[in-house]
C-alpha cells in the first residue's frame, strides 16, 4: 500500500504542475491574442489591408541601329515617365485635378489616359507623362504625401515616377524615312498586332511606327522583366523584416541590334545637298542590292518626336501641306522624264526596231498627225545614233523609237527592270507607280491609246510615273549588265550575347533581265558619254571618280501654263541617275529635286557629292587614273 499511496501522490503533483502549465500557456496565448486583436488590431489590421505585393514591370532597352560601318544611328537614353497605377488610386477626380494642375496637361487628355485602364493587366501603370523633366519629376516627389489624410491640396495616391528609356538619334533628320520611330500603341493597332502576334504587346506598349522601327520591331524591343514588390496603399515600396528579399524578379532582355546597309555619311550629303529643297534619292549597291542611302526632303526631328513634345510636334508635321510624312524615295511619283529614254532605248534595239549604227535625222522638230514634236535644240541633232541620242538627249530620236516600238513594247520592258510595280524594298507604304499600255487605256478612260501618247511617254512624260527608287533599282540593273539584285535594307541582326539571329545572304539562284548583254553594254557606255562626252551631265566629269548617267527634267504642267506661271511651282522636277566607276560599277543612285529645274543643274550635283563621298569612303579618296595629271578643279557649287 506504501508504494501505491506514493505513486498516488506523484500522479497528483504532475496533475497540479501540468494544470498549472497548460493555464498558463492559455493565458499567455489570451494575452497575446488580446494584444493583437485589440490592443494592436487597428494597426495590423492597416497591414493587412494596405499592403500587398505588385508586380512592377522592368523595360528593356530596345535594339541600336548602326550604319553599315559600325556609326549609330538609334541609341537610348533614360528617361523618367510619370505614372498613374489605378489600383492605388482612392480618388480619381481629385488625383487628376491634382496633376493637371501640376504637370500642366490638359484634363481632357489625363479621362483619355484614364479610360484605357480597363483594356490593361492590373497593376499595369498608366503612362500620363512621358520623358519628364527634372523639374517634372522633383515636383510630383516632393508633393506625394505617403500618409494622405484628406487636408493636403494635392492627391498623389497611385502616382509614381518610373525610368525607363527613350530613342536618341545622334543625327536626328539624315535617315528619318528609314529609320520610322516610336510611339505608344493606339487600340486599333494593338487589335491588329495581337491578332497576328498574340501575347506579344499590350496596352501601353511602344512599338515601332513606320521604317525600320516598325518592320522590325519585334527583333528590336526586346522582353521587359519584372520585379515583385511590397507596397501600401499610396504604391510606396516597403520591406518588414526583410520579407521583399524572397519575391521574384526577372531581368529585362535587351533588344536586338540591328546593321543597316546604310551609310550615315552618304545620309548626311543628301541631307545637306537637298536642303530646303522636296526631292527623294536613293542608292543602290550594285553588287548586292544593298541601300546604301535613301533620303527624302523635307524631313523630320526624329529627337523631337521621340521627347515630351512629340505628339504636338507629330500634328505639325502630319498636317503640314509640305507632306513630311511622305517618304518621297519610295512614295513619290513622278514622270521620269529623259531618264526613260534609256528605257526606250533597250525596248527599241531588242525589238530591233532600230540599229545601234541607224542614223535618225533630228531637224529641231518631229511632225506627227499634222502636229509638230518638239525637240529640246530648237536648231536640231542631225543625222544621229542611239549613242548620241542618249549623250545629247535628243527628244527627236526617241520619238520615232518609241513609235516604232509601240507602247505595249515599251511596257514589256519597263515592266522587266519593275517599273509599274513595287520593287520590294522592306520598307512599307511603296508606291508601284504607274506604267501605261493601250489595255489599261481603254479600261481606265473607255477610249484607245493614240500614238501621239506614245510619243509623250516615248521620252518619260504622259502616263508615265515613276518612284526614285525605282529609278535607282533601273540604274543598277543597267550598271550591273542585267543582273536583278535583292534590294535590302537590314544587313545583321546581333543581340547582347554575341549571338545573330539574323544575316542577309544573297539568293542562290540569280536573277537577269531577259535582254542581250551588248545592249545593256550600248546603253551603259551612252550614259558613260552623258558625262564623258560632252553630253548634258558632262560637268560631272571634272570629279574624281567616273561616273555614268543621265539627266531628265519633267515637266510639271503645259508649256502654255508655264508661260503664264511665276515662282518655284512652276519650274519642272530635276532627275539624274548614274552609276560608278564606270568600268566596274559599285553604286547607282537616282536623284529627283522637285521644282528644281533642269536636270543636269539641280540634281547631278547631289549624285555628284554622293558618289565622291563614296568614293573616298571605299577606296581612300584616289583619283581614278585619267584624272591624276589634272589639276584640281575649282570648289563647284553649282553645275
Amino acid at each position: 500500500m506504501k508504494l501505491t499511496q506514493e505513486y498516488a501522490v506523484d500522479i497528483e503533483g504532475r496533475f497540479k504542475y501540468g494544470t498549472i502549465f497548460v493555464v498558463a500557456l492559455i493565458a499567455i496565448v489570451i494575452v497575446r491574442l488580446y494584444y493583437l486583436q485589440v490592443i494592436k488590431g487597428a494597426y495590423y489590421h492597416f497591414f493587412s489591408t494596405q499592403n500587398s505585393i505588385k508586380e512592377i514591370t522592368i523595360p528593356a532597352a530596345r535594339g541600336m541601329i548602326f550604319d553599315r560601318r559600325g556609326q549609330v544611328l538609334v541609341d537610348n537614353r533614360p528617361s523618367f515617365d510619370v505614372v498613374v497605377i489605378p489600383q492605388y488610386v482612392a480618388d480619381p477626380e481629385h488625383m487628376f485635378a491634382s496633376l493637371s494642375a501640376l504637370l500642366n496637361i490638359p484634363r481632357e487628355e489625363l479621362d483619355n489616359i484614364w479610360a484605357k485602364r480597363h483594356s490593361q493587366p492590373k497593376y499595369q501603370p498608366l503612362v500620363v507623362k512621358r520623358d519628364a523633366t527634372p523639374d517634372d519629376v522633383a515636383l510630383i516627389r516632393s508633393r506625394k504625401n505617403p500618409w494622405y489624410d484628406g487636408d493636403d491640396p494635392y492627391d498623389l495616391r497611385g502616382v509614381d515616377v518610373i525610368v525607363g528609356y527613350q530613342r536618341s538619334y545622334p543625327d536626328s533628320n539624315i535617315a528619318t524615312h528609314v529609320l520610322g520611330y516610336v510611339r505608344e500603341i493606339d487600340k486599333d493597332r494593338l487589335e491588329k498586332l495581337s491578332k497576328l502576334h498574340p501575347q506579344k504587346y499590350k496596352s501601353g506598349d511602344l512599338a515601332g511606327i513606320r521604317g525600320i522601327e516598325e518592320r522590325w520591331d519585334l527583333l528590336l524591343r526586346g522582353e521587359d522583366g519584372y520585379e515583385q514588390r511590397i507596397v501600401n496603399a499610396v504604391g510606396r515600396e516597403v520591406d518588414y523584416q526583410g520579407i521583399a528579399s524572397g519575391l521574384e524578379k526577372r531581368p529585362a532582355i535587351p533588344g536586338t541590334n540591328l546593321r543597316l546597309t546604310i551609310d550615315k555619311d552618304l545620309q548626311e550629303v543628301l541631307r545637306d545637298m537637298y536642303g530646303d529643297r522636296k526631292g527623294g534619292a536613293v542608292a543602290i549597291d550594285v553588287r548586292t542590292g544593298g541601300i546604301l542611302a535613301m533620303y527624302s526632303s523635307p524631313s523630320y526631328d526624329l529627337n523631337k518626336l521621340a521627347s515630351a513634345i512629340g505628339g504636338q510636334y507629330w500634328q505639325e508635321i502630319s498636317s503640314h501641306p509640305d507632306k513630311y510624312l511622305l517618304n518621297r524615295a519610295i512614295q513619290g511619283g513622278y514622270p521620269p522624264a529623259s531618264t526613260y529614254k534609256i528605257l526606250t532605248a533597250i525596248a527599241a534595239l531588242s525589238e530591233k526596231v532600230v540599229k545601234p549604227e541607224e542614223n535618225i535625222t533630228c531637224r529641231g522638230a518631229f511632225l506627227f498627225g499634222g502636229r509638230p514634236y518638239k525637240c529640246w535644240a530648237k536648231g536640231g541633232h542631225g543625222p544621229i545614233s542611239v549613242h548620241r541620242a542618249i549623250v545629247s538627249s535628243c527628244d527627236v530620236y526617241f520619238y520615232v523609237a518609241g513609235l516604232r516600238a509601240g507602247v505595249d513594247n515599251l511596257a514589256k520592258y519597263a515592266k522587266m527592270f519593275n517599273f509599274g510595280r513595287k520593287t520590294g524594298v522592306p520598307l512599307e507604304g511603296e508606291s508601284s507607280g504607274l506604267i501605261p499600255t493601250s489595255e489599261w487605256k481603254l479600261k481606265r478612260f473607255g477610249i484607245p491609246w493614240q500614238q501621239g501618247e506614245t510619243i509623250s511617254i516615248s521620252i518619260g512624260q504622259g502616263y508615265d510615273v515613276v518612284t526614285p527608287i525605282q529609278n535607282a533599282y533601273f540604274t543598277s540593273i543597267v550598271a550591273g549588265g542585267g543582273k536583278i539584285p535583292q534590294l535590302h535594307l537590314v544587313d545583321a541582326a546581333f543581340d547582347a550575347s554575341g549571338g545573330e539571329p539574323y544575316r542577309w545572304e544573297a539568293p542562290k539562284d540569280e536573277q537577269r533581265v531577259d535582254v542581250d548583254p551588248s545592249i545593256l553594254k550600248i546603253v551603259k557606255d551612252a550614259m558613260t558619254g552623258v558625262v564623258s562626252e560632252g553630253g548634258t551631265g558632262h560637268r560631272l566629269s571634272r570629279l574624281k571618280i567616273s561616273i555614268g548617267g543621265k539627266t531628265g527634267t519633267a515637266q510639271t504642267m503645259s508649256m502654255e501654263a508655264a508661260a503664264k506661271c511665276s515662282g518655284e511651282k512652276c519650274r519642272d522636277h530635276g532627275w539624274f541617275i548614274g552609276f560608278a566607276p564606270t568600268d566596274k560599277p559599285e553604286i547607282a543612285a537616282a536623284v529627283i529635286v522637285e521644282h528644281g529645274g533642269f536636270g543636269a543643274s539641280a540634281a547631278a550635283p547631289i549624285v555628284g557629292a554622293l558618289f565622291e563621298r563614296y568614293y573616298d569612303i571605299e577606296h581612300g579618296g584616289q583619283e581614278k587614273p585619267d584624272k591624276k595629271n589634272e589639276k584640281s578643279p575649282e570648289k563647284r557649287q553649282v553645275f
